[in-house]
């Protein structure tokens, strides 16, 4: 089942919000709201936004709370909300580093003496708007701690707790990047009953965002009209006033563009305008008409024809006012790169109920892991016993092989240990001590001495009262000094001579025959 977003989408005199799910490159638009803020509280505004969400078919849990509590957060999976531009503290600026958590550590630094309080009071974001060898430039944003932790306990308790925080129009100014249609550089207004926010776009990235004044005074007295089950409009009530009220948007767009700019030449750039008012009929003709020779097209913004919203099947849907609130669910169901404000102390804290279905999407891999080692531990094991099994015949055969007179074998070691001890017992003197050096100790002794990285094979070993003689076999005659020199290193012997040292011809293998002197021995 397709993940549920909710979108909200604040400005200073309209709240809008839709209820919606993605599958591939349509959204289904579940449900929708649009509530004024101008004349009442944001509290009272967001109450209203909310408690008209309830998507159609959707079955809200019942609780103890009131009938008339706003929906819970069952009504939808994710939430994302963006804050009116006005609400933030825009700044462009050029670091000398690209990294972005070294941009992020000396951010603070550098907004300290041009910031509106104290840095401890802001919170901080950014966005890289072009890189360069060893420098970039941002766009900051900075928003006050209080508000930001005032309005997310309003959402909070609304039952709304958003996963990511950002400004409003940048989501739409995205959705306009990942249109393919649409041209590289141009120009995005979002205009609200009485503001409006600038985005430049170029090279596909957004170089600047400015928050505008637009009607402060109610000249015109743009308004949200509508009656139930029909759509949301946007009314004036005093339209004379229209024209000087665009012309001095428009006025504010150039000043805007002239002091990011300063001396450069400014090229025409397509226009495009979104937000309740910008969408309005004629609108578009006259920012673009104002602009003059800043403005080579102008037109709604528009989404590609690849991805689409489906309207609900209601009178009251509003395509122009509506169109921000549905960019900011495109950005959320795409994962496109904007602000975020959830971080740092307001990032969002997930309960394992809140985790229910990412529970059970690891709890399947987590249980296939689990299934593979155990089964892996049961095949090592059988290895490990296999192994252990062709051990113990083989120091049955050994024991076998070296005490055939035992028949019964019950621990290999402890036997073969109490053999030694006899043999030994067995080569005693009359006076009952054992010679300085016995057989075993003598093969011990060169088996220790000989090179372990030396091809060698002994064929015969006659022991006397001075020493030994060893005849055997190797592969080279390199082999047989690095015997002999093996052999000197023993305290066991006082000299090692070489008799003979010859190579077979029929084998191509050296033949020799090394003399020992036991020490204490004359030679």
């Amino acid at each position: 089942m397709s993940k549920r977003i909710l979108a909200i989408d604040m400005k200073s005199g309209l709240l809008t919000a839709v209820v919606g799910t993605v599958e591939g490159n349509d959204m289904q638009i579940l449900a929708h709201a649009v509530a004024p803020v101008t004349g009442r509280t944001l509290e009272e505004a967001l109450v209203e936004l909310i408690q008209g969400l309830t998507p159609p078919g959707v079955v809200v849990e019942e609780t103890e709370a009131s009938s008339d509590a706003p929906p819970t957060k069952c009504c939808w999976d994710e939430s994302f909300v963006a804050f009116e531009p006005e609400a933030f503290s825009l700044r462009n600026l050029s670091l000398p580093f690209t990294d972005s958590k070294t941009i992020a550590r000396i951010l603070p630094l550098e907004l300290d003496e041009n910031a509106p309080v104290k840095m401890e009071r802001l919170l901080v974001d950014a966005l890289i708007t072009s890189e360069t060898e060893g420098s970039s430039q941002i766009i900051a944003a900075m928003i006050d701690r209080e508000l930001l932790a005032r309005r997310l306990a309003l959402l909070h308790d609304l039952g709304v707790d958003p996963e990511r925080v950002t400004v409003s129009g940048v989501s739409t100014a995205l959705s306009l990047m990942h249109t393919p249609e649409t041209a590289p550089d141009y120009l995005l207004l979002t205009i609200d009953l009485q503001r409006a926010c600038l985005v430049l776009v170029q090279e596909g990235k957004i170089r600047l965002i400015r928050p505008l004044v637009f009607d402060a005074g109610l000249a015109v007295g743009f308004q949200l009209a509508g009656r139930e089950g029909l759509a949301a409009e946007i009314t004036m009530a005093r339209p004379e006033n229209g024209e000087q009220s665009f012309e001095l948007l428009s006025a504010a767009i150039r000043q805007t563009l002239q002091a990011f700019f300063i001396s450069a030449d400014l090229s025409a750039l397509p226009l495009f305008l979104s937000g309740s008012v910008g969408s309005l009929a004629g609108v578009a003709e006259r920012i673009g008409g104002g602009l003059g020779p800043l403005c080579s097209s102008w037109a709604v913004a528009h989404r590609s024809s690849s991805w689409s919203a489906q309207a609900p099947a209601t009178e009251g849907w509003n395509e122009g006012i509506m169109a921000d609130a549905v960019s900011l669910g495109w950005q959320a169901a795409a994962s496109w790169r904007g602000f975020n404000f959830r971080k740092e102390t307001f990032a969002v804290k997930k309960s394992f109920a809140d985790n229910k279905k990412l529970a059970l999407l690891l709890a399947s891999p987590l249980l296939a892991a689990g299934l593979f080692a155990l089964i892996y531990f049961w095949v090592d094991y059988a290895r490990m016993v296999k192994k252990h099994d062709e051990l113990t015949t083989g120091i049955k055969a050994i024991f076998t092989a070296t005490a055939p007179e035992v028949t019964r074998i019950v621990d290999p070691l402890q036997q073969l240990q109490i053999k030694i001890k006899e043999v030994g017992q067995a080569s005693m003197n009359p006076d009952g001590n054992l010679p300085s050096s016995t057989i075993v100790h003598l093969l011990a002794e060169i088996s220790a001495t000989i090179p372990a990285t030396t091809a060698v094979r002994l064929a015969r070993f006659v022991v006397d009262d001075t020493g030994l003689r060893i005849k055997g076999t190797t592969d080279t005659f390199n082999s047989v000094n690095a015997i002999k020199t093996g052999l000197e290193q023993s305290s066991a012997f006082s000299s090692v001579e070489i008799s003979s040292a010859t190579l077979d011809a029929k084998t191509s293998k050296i033949r020799f025959e090394l003399k020992l002197t036991m020490q204490g021995s004359d030679s």
